[in-house]
C-alpha cells in the first residue's frame, strides 16, 4: 500500500472518528458499552403485559390514571383478593372508584364500578361500609356479590342522651362487638364523634357531639380491618427483600439529575444507563425479568446498597425505579413497579 493511499485511509478514518463523537455529543450519550451481554441472561425478559414464558403467565390485571391515588390490593373473605383502583378518567368520573374479586386462582370473579355520591367504601371482611355525614349503609358484596343497600340502626340521632349513657353504650358496645370503629365529622361549626360498630348481626351508630377537634387513631378507625398487602406508587430506591438483584448490562454512559424537592437544589451525575437483571420466585420456581434504563448507584455513607433509577433520556430526571412484589402462598403474585399498573404472575400448570 502506497503513502498517498494510507494517508488517504487515515483521514477517512479520522473524519468518521470525529464525526461519530459529534454525534455522540450531540444525543448527549458520552459513550456506548460495545461488549456482548453475558449468556446467562439472554433469555430474561422485560415485566409487563409482552412477557412470554413456558412456564409463566403474566397479566396485567389492573391500570388505573387516578394519581395521586394507588392501586392497593387487600386480602378478603374466603381466600379472595380485592383490588382497588381510581376510576376517574375525566371530570365527569372524579371520585369514582372500581373494585375487582379475585378467586384463590388469581381469576377475576367479580367487578364493582361505584360512582361517587359523597360515601366513603371500607372492606371489613363479609362486608363493604359505606359512611358519610347524614347516614350509612353497607352491602355484603365482598362475601356474596350482593349490592343491596342495608342501612344501619341509628342511635342518639337527637343527642339526647347523657355523656355517661353514651360512655357506657360506648365500652359495652367495645367489649361485644365484633368491629368497631369511629368518625370524626363537623358540621355548621359542630364537631361529632360518630361511633360505628356491628353487634347482634346489625351494624349500628351511636351520634355523639364532642368539643373541638378530635383525631381518630389507626387502631380507633375502619382501616384497621382491611390492611392492604400491596399498593402502586411507592417510592424506595432500595430493593425489596423478596427480589434479588443479579446484573446490570451497562450500555451508555450520560448525565442525569436528582431533584430532591422541598426547596432543596438537586444535583446531576454521571452513570451507566443499562438494563438491570432481577430473580424473585412465584409458587416456588424462580422467575427472571430485566427493566430497560436503569442506572445503579451505590455509596459507602449508605452501607454501599444499590439504588436503582429510571432513566429515560440524558440530561432527565432520573425516577426511582421501585419493583415490589406480593406473593401469596401456593399461589400467584402481584407485582408493580409503576403507580399507574399492576401485573398478576402465576405459574402456568405443571405437567405431570
Amino acid at each position: 500500500m502506497n503513502k498517498l493511499v494510507r494517508k488517504y485511509l487515515f483521514l477517512i478514518t479520522s473524519i468518521t472518528s470525529i464525526f461519530l463523537s459529534a454525534c455522540n455529543l450531540g444525543d448527549g450519550i458520552m459513550e456506548r458499552n460495545e461488549e456482548p451481554l453475558a449468556s446467562a441472561y439472554a433469555n430474561f425478559q422485560e415485566l409487563n403485559e409482552n412477557y412470554r414464558s413456558t412456564h409463566f403467565e403474566v397479566k396485567l390485571i389492573c391500570e388505573a390514571q387516578g394519581y395521586p391515588h394507588p392501586i392497593r390490593v387487600f386480602p378478603s373473605i374466603n381466600k379472595q383478593w380485592i383490588i382497588e383502583a381510581d376510576a376517574e378518567k375525566s371530570d365527569e368520573t372524579q371520585g369514582d372508584y372500581i373494585f375487582y374479586k379475585l378467586n384463590g386462582a388469581g381469576n377475576i370473579t367479580d367487578t364493582l364500578y361505584l360512582t361517587y355520591k359523597g360515601y366513603w367504601a371500607e372492606l371489613i371482611d363479609d362486608f363493604m361500609v359505606f359512611t358519610n355525614y347524614e347516614e350509612a349503609y353497607y352491602t355484603t358484596w365482598p362475601l356474596d356479590g350482593d349490592t343491596t343497600k342495608r342501612y344501619f340502626k341509628v342511635l342518639n340521632a337527637d343527642l339526647n342522651w347523657s355523656a355517661v349513657k353514651v360512655n357506657q353504650h360506648i365500652e359495652n358496645a367495645k367489649a361485644n362487638s365484633k368491629y368497631w370503629f369511629y368518625k370524626y365529622i363537623t358540621n355548621n361549626e359542630n364537631s361529632y364523634l360518630k361511633f360505628y360498630y356491628y353487634q347482634n348481626k346489625q351494624w349500628q351508630i351511636l351520634w355523639q357531639k364532642v368539643e373541638g377537634f378530635q383525631t381518630v387513631s389507626d387502631e380507633e378507625s375502619a382501616g384497621r380491618y382491611s390492611v392492604e398487602v400491596i399498593r402502586t406508587g411507592e417510592t424506595d430506591p432500595h430493593l425489596a427483600e423478596n427480589i434479588t438483584y443479579l446484573h446490570h448490562h451497562r450500555l451508555e454512559k450520560l448525565s442525569y439529575s436528582h431533584n430532591i424537592g422541598g426547596g432543596n437544589p438537586g444535583f446531576d451525575v454521571t452513570n451507566w444507563r443499562g438494563k438491570a437483571f432481577f430473580k424473585t420466585s412465584v409458587n416456588d420456581r424462580d422467575f427472571h425479568f430485566f427493566e430497560p434504563n436503569i442506572a445503579v448507584e451505590n455509596e459507602q455513607s449508605d452501607g454501599n446498597k444499590n439504588r436503582f433509577y429510571i432513566v429515560s433520556e440524558p440530561n432527565a430526571s432520573a425516577i426511582i425505579f421501585t419493583p415490589l412484589i406480593y406473593k401469596v402462598p401456593n399461589s400467584f403474585a402481584f407485582y408493580t413497579s409503576d403507580r399507574n399498573k399492576l401485573y398478576l404472575i402465576r405459574e402456568k400448570i405443571r405437567s405431570k
